[in-house]
């Protein structure tokens, strides 16, 4: 198991270890250390030795009568040895002293340990106890350091390290055996604290538990002061009957009411639960409350699952606390699989757990995780500005299962826009949809997404934001939104008698259409239309239309003509040339990009047998920009051209970043911006629009080689809308050999459209300048192939910068 601070469990201190020795007492029944001090110390300098056990003795006697020993190096006390019945004394010595004479020493050199008593004056016996670091691999001293979960010593000196943990051990078993200097084990078996967990650790190839640090660099199952981490050996802990570095955790009786977004409920003990060392106590009966009132569901992840198989001890996640357990999920040895995952609906949980008089060595306990389902979403909005979003940062948790809905209430036909500020889900898991007021899902968004590449979002009406999860990888989103005329709140007695009203007038009308059909088909042939929206229903009037008078476009594929509906509307009619020719893939772009305010909005197409197809689309009353940069120019002023330029690279965004797969739109040309009656620009002329093809991701946005035509168009876009006119030779700026050529065509001032000259303001000259440069940078991309290549996001960014700078001179 990895040690790291944000572990939800603890790891064993020096002080939880001792608290387990505590479980055994003195004579007077009283805990170990109400008893136990620490006297004085001895250290030794001097030359490696080769040390008998009658030197050994001699060296403990010393210790009781002198404050130093010399003759074979330096023996320095820190003062007298006093002698205590009731005391033990430790010699370490280290791995480089050896004993050399006899075979009795010998047997002592195959142990990391021995117990002899030195008689330090007459009559006066203490026990001395001895220890080193080990020096062969199976020496009983180095159990602690051997097996897989060993990666090093923790203080880097395996002596230094096996010497304390021997000296330790020791002191526990002295503490805990029965032989009249020590204290008394109440263990009823016999156990001592060391002579069952060495040999429960022996035989195992893992080794004992250990933490590796962070780096897995070195091992370690304790702390101390200031963060030093030791290998210390296991304590036969009395109360669950094995081993343990710290006491089992008792929960209470009481009922624990949990009310943060997220948390862990736990039986048993953390740092032991990977290898079941400590099971968790009997007569136990937990019981937890989960009081979330926002959160829409609870999420459970049981993290840690071991109660043995034949045990009765009961897991229970229930979404009330009556005592039907209807609904109830119970975890168990069987279930565990099934429900290593699960989620309840709503803002409460009681999870309980009771376990029996005794406990298996197998049932080691359990540890669940849930996280609230919280969800800012499901409502109506209908403030002028704001933020939404579902942001980890505010207190949410980022669960599988999220389904969250934000509706902003604009009126028809007035903008809606959403400016990102932060994107960071699951990719191509969860997913982040926007629909349109006629439930048409428009764009949607996955991953991340940072800088310029945070998307903006323009459209008109009604719009929804749909938040879905399927994973719990993310910490959210958050978006800026402006309604430029919010709608109202509905009040639902008014909107009861209004669905009433509309319900008959629908009738009626629907009487009325077929009465009008019925007349028409005595009158000629009419061209019926299928609307887009089903709130709406219109004829358009006879199929007279078709003349030239009412002609106002016309391209290589279809004419456009001016027609009037039924309810008097004027809409602008695109009949196909090619009766043979399909519109399905341009019908179905529309679809999905023709909520955009910039964007084009397709009414309806024809659906009966009348020769041609043609789609219905709203009539802009201006015209073409070629036409008004044409005829008009002199009325479009800089501010208008900039602000028709911004919405058009918006119109592209849409297709490049927001459309999934993205749209290679395929003629973006002035012919095909078309602006109403305030000069507000839209882009049609989607009959050569397709998906694009093969798709490398740069920088977050789809890089395609249809994606640079578009934008070598927008560039030459850019440049008629700083001429004043359409260039009629655009090949020439396809086929120029480097940006100084292009310079020299474009010449200097005498490119800037003559009748609106420069500004006088040096800023607005600067802003036009930088307007320039994006054009040429739009351009010439078209001969690149690198990182260098123009991308739509960051063109809007710098346009934006264009209008920010022009405007400025005028504060």
């Amino acid at each position: 198991m990895r040690y790291d601070s944000d572990l939800s469990y603890e790891v064993p201190t020096l002080g939880n270890w001792w608290d387990v020795i505590r479980q055994y007492r003195d004579r007077s029944n009283f805990p170990v250390t109400d008893t136990v001090s620490v006297g004085p110390e001895c250290s030794y300098t001097g030359p490696h030795v080769n040390l008998t056990l009658s030197q050994v003795t001699e060296i403990g006697k010393a210790a009781f009568n002198r404050t130093s020993v010399d003759g074979f190096g330096s023996l320095t006390c820190n003062q007298f040895f006093h002698v205590d019945e009731n005391s033990f004394y430790h010699v370490l010595f280290s791995n480089t002293v050896t004993f050399l004479e006899g075979t009795e020493q010998r047997k002592f050199t195959d142990m990391c340990s021995g117990n002899f008593p030195v008689e330090v004056t007459k009559d006066q016996p203490v026990s001395v106890l001895w220890a080193r670091a080990p020096m062969e691999a199976d020496d009983q001293c180095s159990v602690l350091l051997h097996g897989s979960l060993y990666k090093g010593p923790p203080n880097g000196n395996e002596k230094v390290d096996s010497l304390v943990g021997n000296l330790l051990g020791k002191i526990a078993e002295e503490v805990t055996n029965q032989d009249g200097r020590g204290w008394t084990s109440s263990d009823g078996n016999g156990f001592s604290v060391s002579s069952l967990c060495t040999s429960q650790f022996e035989m195992r190839s893992t080794g004992p538990p250990l933490y590796v640090d962070i780096n897995g660099s070195f091992s370690f199952n304790a702390i101390g002061l200031n963060g030093r981490r030791y290998i210390l050996p296991y304590i036969w802990d009395q109360n669950i009957r094995n081993c343990a570095l710290k006491l089992s955790e008792a929960c209470t009786t009481n009922l624990v009411i949990l009310k943060q977004p997220s948390s862990y409920m736990r039986v048993g003990v953390g740092v032991n639960r990977s290898d079941g060392l400590q099971p968790y106590l009997p007569n136990q009966q937990c019981k937890w409350k989960i009081d979330i009132p926002k959160a829409k569901f609870l999420s459970f992840n049981v993290h840690y699952f071991s109660i043995a198989p034949d045990s009765d001890d009961l897991l229970q996640v229930c979404p009330s606390d009556s005592s039907d357990h209807d609904g109830c999920t119970v975890i168990s040895t069987a279930t565990k699989d099934l429900f290593t995952k699960f989620k309840l609906m709503g803002s409460e949980a009681y999870v309980k757990f009771v376990s029996g008089d005794s406990v298996s060595f197998e049932s080691r306990g359990w540890e669940l995780k849930y996280t609230a389902g919280l969800c800012s979403g499901n409502e109506d909005i209908y403030n002028s500005y704001g933020l939404i979003g579902y942001d980890t940062s505010n207190g949410m948790s980022y669960v599988r299962g999220l389904n969250c809905r934000w509706l902003l209430h604009g009126k028809p036909g007035t903008g809606v826009s959403l400016t990102f500020t932060r994107i960071n889900i699951s990719k191509d898991l969860d997913f982040i949809a926007i629909f349109s007021s006629t439930s048409r899902e428009i764009v949607n968004f996955t991953g991340s997404y940072n800088g310029s590449n945070l998307p903006q979002v323009n459209l008109t009406g009604k719009v929804t934001i749909m938040f879905n999860t399927q994973t719990e990888e993310g910490d959210g989103w958050s978006a800026n939104y402006y309604l430029s005329s919010p709608g109202k709140p509905s009040n639902r007695a008014l909107l009861f008698v209004l669905v009433f009203v509309l319900v008959a007038m629908a009738v009626s009308f629907s009487i009325g259409v077929v009465v009008l059909a019925l007349l028409q088909r005595r009158r000629g042939r009419k061209r019926n239309l299928t609307p887009l929206d089903p709130n709406e229903s219109f004829v358009l009037v006879g199929s007279d239309f078709l003349r030239e008078e009412n002609r106002i476009g016309q391209g290589h594929s279809a004419v456009v003509y001016r027609a009037v509906l039924a309810d008097g509307r004027s809409v602008a009619v695109k009949s196909l040339k090619d009766t043979e020719s399909r519109m399905e893939p341009e019908e179905e772009i529309l679809l999905k990009s023709s909520s955009h305010p910039n964007i084009v909005s397709l009414l309806g197409s024809s659906r009966d047998e009348l020769p041609g197809r043609s789609m219905v689309f709203e009539l802009m009353g201006r015209g073409s920009l070629s036409y008004n940069l044409r005829k008009k120019g002199e009325t479009l002023s800089w501010e208008q051209r900039l602000e028709i330029a911004l919405q058009i690279s918006s119109a592209i965004q849409m297709l490049h970043m927001y459309m999934k797969p993205p749209v290679f739109h395929g003629n973006i040309t002035s012919d095909n911006i078309l602006l109403d009656e305030f000069c507000n620009a839209k882009l049609g002329g989607f009959g050569s629009a397709r998906y694009c093809n093969a798709v490398e991701i740069t920088d977050g946005e789809e890089d395609t080689s249809e994606t640079a035509e578009d934008m070598w168009s927008f560039g030459i876009l850019l440049l008629e809308l700083l001429a004043g006119e359409p260039l009629l030779n655009r090949n020439d700026y396809r086929n120029f050999g480097s940006l100084k050529e292009m310079n020299e065509i474009m010449g200097d001032q005498e490119f800037v459209d003559q009748r609106l000259g420069l500004p006088s303001d040096d800023c607005k000259i600067v802003a036009l300048t930088k307007f320039g440069d994006i054009a040429k940078w739009c351009v010439s991309g078209i001969l690149r192939v690198d990182d260098e290549n123009p991308k739509i996001g960051d063109v809007v960014s710098g346009l934006q910068q264009v209008k920010q700078l022009f405007h400025s001179a005028s504060r």
